[in-house]
């Protein structure tokens, strides 16, 4: 049971990090925003993306406890 634990985190742990990855590749792509609205729009997609981290980051820290 406790190897289905640790493969379980292992798992999230590179989902976390996929997400990391994407939340870096959108927040370098805001950077040229060259108007309001498009940093609006890559404002959007980054919360999304570390909404998404936090609840990743949550599953990790449940499943080592």
């Amino acid at each position: 049971m406790a190897d289905f634990d640790l493969d379980a985190a292992r798992r999230e742990f590179a989902d976390l990090t996929g997400l990391f990855e994407d939340a870096a590749l959108i927040a370098s792509a805001g950077q040229v925003a060259k108007c309001l609205d498009d940093g609006r729009r890559r404002f959007k997609r980054l919360s999304t993306a570390l909404r998404g981290i936090r609840r990743r980051l949550s599953i990790l820290e449940d499943r080592l406890q």
